[in-house]
């Protein structure tokens, strides 16, 4: 993620789940709904933050990665 940390604010998992709540409007959701591939597909591009479209081909190039247990990961 390229973000900048004061881009990041922490909420508890009620807020988020209230603030889901009060966008999920009828008018969001229609929105929403209407957004064809090409549109998520645009967006996805146009920012530089989000995380790869998981089209087919990226699915058939993808690998399972099991870590190891009691390994400390790598930050």
């Amino acid at each position: 993620m390229t973000g900048k940390s004061e881009n990041i604010r922490r909420v508890s998992l009620e807020e988020a789940r209230r603030a889901a709540r009060e966008w999920a409007t009828p008018e969001n959701l229609a929105m929403l709904d209407a957004m064809t591939n090409e549109d998520i597909a645009a967006q996805i591009a146009s920012n530089p933050d989000a995380a790869p479209e998981l089209t087919d081909e990226w699915f058939e190039n993808a690998r399972l990665v099991i870590p190891l247990k009691g390994r400390k990961r790598a930050a």
